[in-house]
């Protein structure tokens, strides 16, 4: 008789323990601070889990093509720097070949009592898209640093689209998740914006990551620079995270 209670409470008492950890691993949606209803997602999981200097297939909806990425870090007497570049080769039936090189470097302090401190460029990543005679480039810039900070800051980034007629689209993080208030320090994703508009952005949507094209672009001239600039920050975000 005995046998069976305690294979119940056992059972009980594991499932008890595991609740909070399966919650912890929940997955959230990005609060994108736009209504993106309607929006084509381009799921990005592929681009999960995969070693640095590998050749890797790129299939994302009616995309294909090959992507390579590499980072590296270093850290001497408290500074730290990362570099990483990605060659991406992006094929699609209506828009053609391009091909895409992002590359940056992070040059930061090592956190210290509570102060925080980096030495920054003009830029922090830069994307360079061409086909043929057009050219786009996405600059993502530093975020301000605070002068004092318990914790990591919150990295606030702006981001600069340049398209090949000279027109603008801009970019902002995005630091927190539906429902919830407070605000994760590293992006959790990117909005992508024509002036007061937003025609897409990057992260969590409906609980898979993905590259959102907003519905009033796909059709237009704009959508794919949207789709690329989005691959570009996914790819950033990929890489801005200390090396182990």
């Amino acid at each position: 008789m005995l046998k069976p209670q305690l294979a119940n409470i056992l059972f009980w008492l594991s499932l008890t323990i595991a609740s909070p950890a399966m919650a912890f691993f929940k997955v959230q949606n990005t609060d994108f601070q736009a209504d993106f209803s309607g929006a084509t997602a381009y799921e990005t999981k592929s681009l999960l889990m995969k070693f640095n200097y590998k050749t890797q297939a790129l299939n994302i909806g009616p995309y294909t093509g090959t992507w390579k990425n590499r980072k590296s870090s270093s850290k001497f007497m408290g500074f730290g720097k990362t570099k990483s570049s990605t060659d991406i080769t992006l094929i699609h039936d209506t828009y053609g070949t391009w091909t895409i090189f992002c590359s940056g470097v992070l040059k930061e302090f090592t956190n210290s009592y509570g102060m925080t401190s980096g030495r920054q460029g003009a830029i922090d990543y830069q994307c360079v898209m061409q086909s043929g005679e057009q050219t786009a480039v996405l600059v993502v810039l530093p975020f301000k640093k605070p002068k004092f900070s318990l914790g990591p800051p919150v990295e606030n980034r702006k981001v600069i689209i340049t398209l090949p007629d000279g027109k603008e689209l801009q970019g902002t993080s995005l630091h927190t998740v539906v429902g919830k208030k407070r605000k994760n320090p590293k992006p959790i994703g990117y909005k992508i914006s024509n002036g007061t508009v937003a025609v897409g952005g990057t992260g969590f949507y409906e609980k898979k990551k993905a590259i959102l094209v907003a519905a009033d672009v796909v059709g237009t001239a704009d959508e794919h620079f949207v789709f690329m600039a989005g691959l570009g920050l996914e790819f950033f975000r990929k890489n801005d995270v200390k090396s182990q």
